[in-house]
């Protein structure tokens, strides 16, 4: 009988790399198919372009996608055109498959839209492979760090990935007042997880890799695009829209112009020894008090009225300063193809301790200020068939 113990731990390690390797290997490959894929498609739409066809192609191809494959949304029409750019700056398939490729399509889009010089561009993704940065961070380089000096796309500049939230999205607060803006496109939608790696990096095996290492590894994944054309778990893709969903909303409130300024997203508030968090909490300059906005995704339940009731009145305990106007609730409910938007308002006809209550109408003295629920709807309901 062949006595294996002695060899246990240095079988199990090897294995252990072996399951390591196959994994980074498999998803390096399924980066690299979609990159050419990618290049194909975009190559194809500037043949058609050649040819005569102009933008209302790509919105025909965007629609088709939608039919033909529902649960991916990494055929928007915004992203064709972004694939419509990558093929014609990279005319090159050895470079799209064998240098493009090694970092995520995000940080591809990010480079690309913000460095002109090719040798930049290179610098960029080695930076990236090499130090593992964000999309975020990424950025952060470009335009702080090394001061590159190149002009940006103000459009394009907002367009960095599939969106980014830091804290964990909780499924919470919303009721009431359905906008109709006309025919919407289904977007079932997604998020992750904060800090994950947007970019494909070569395994580079220490010494003895354990179960942390294995887990690094997977983060790999996190590239939205990648988990789109992949057609993850339902769960994955909810956590991509539910990102989007805030991105969409933060941009919405403060591309207004109207006095918003973004305090915090998941604002968090102890009280009586207990954690409590708004999802996305303004400060209005020009209304002088705060704004609350809970998200929900799926069904609305009555009961949602009452928690966003209680956070306002944990605000005007807490955090309004005696300056400080009543705080203003905004509910955002999105249900399937609906998005449902709704007011709370402080009773102002009561005297005394007056309560919450919902309301579509704008008040008098807000008017010009906060955007009607229509507009609300409307407007963030646009922004996410943009992704």
């Amino acid at each position: 009988m062949i006595d294996y113990h002695n060899d246990i731990d240095k079988f199990l390690e090897n294995l252990g790399d072996d399951v390591i390797f196959s994994k980074n290997a498999s998803l390096i490959a399924v980066n690299k198919n979609m990159f050419m894929l990618y290049w194909r498609i975009g190559n194809l739409i500037l043949e058609k372009q050649n040819q005569g066809c102009g933008d209302e192609f790509i919105s025909t191809l965007a629609q088709y996608f939608r039919i033909k494959f529902p649960d991916n949304l990494g055929f928007s029409e915004k992203n064709l055109k972004s694939m419509v750019k990558f093929a014609s700056e990279y005319e090159s398939q050895n470079f799209v498959e064998n240098t493009a490729s090694r970092i995520s399509w995000s940080c591809n889009m990010v480079i690309l839209d913000r460095i002109k010089d090719i040798n930049k561009r290179m610098e960029y993704a080695d930076k990236v492979l090499e130090k593992g940065w964000t999309v975020e961070e990424l950025i952060k380089k470009i335009d702080l760090q090394y001061g590159i000096e190149e002009e940006v796309d103000e459009e394009v500049s907002h367009n960095d990935t599939m969106v980014e939230q830091e804290q964990p999205f909780e499924n919470k607060d919303i009721i009431t007042s359905e906008t109709d803006c006309g025919p919407e496109d289904k977007n079932n939608g997604k998020k992750e997880d904060a800090g994950a790696a947007h970019f494909i990096k070569d395994i580079v095996l220490t010494d003895k890799s354990d179960e942390k290492d294995l887990k690094n590894y997977f983060l790999i994944l996190k590239d939205e695009y990648l988990v789109d054309f992949m057609n993850n778990s339902d769960e994955e893709k909810e956590k991509i829209f539910e990102k989007q969903f805030v991105k969409s909303t933060i941009e919405f409130f403060l591309e207004l112009n109207s006095g918003f300024a973004l305090v915090g997203n998941r604002y968090h508030i102890e009280l009586s020894g207990g954690d409590y968090y708004i999802d996305l909490l303004f400060y209005n300059l020009k209304l002088k008090g705060y704004v609350a906005v809970e998200l929900k995704i799926g069904r609305f339940k009555p009961e949602y009225l009452g928690i966003l009731t209680f956070h306002l009145s944990l605000l005007d305990d807490s955090v309004k300063g005696e300056d400080d106007r009543s705080s203003v609730g905004i509910m955002i409910c999105k249900e399937d193809e609906k998005l449902i938007v709704q007011y709370a308002f402080k009773n102002l006809e009561e005297s005394g301790d007056s309560e919450y209550i919902l309301n579509e109408d704008i008040p008098g003295k807000f008017q010009g200020i906060l955007p009607r629920v229509e507009e609300i709807g409307c407007g963030i309901k646009a922004k996410l068939k943009s992704f």
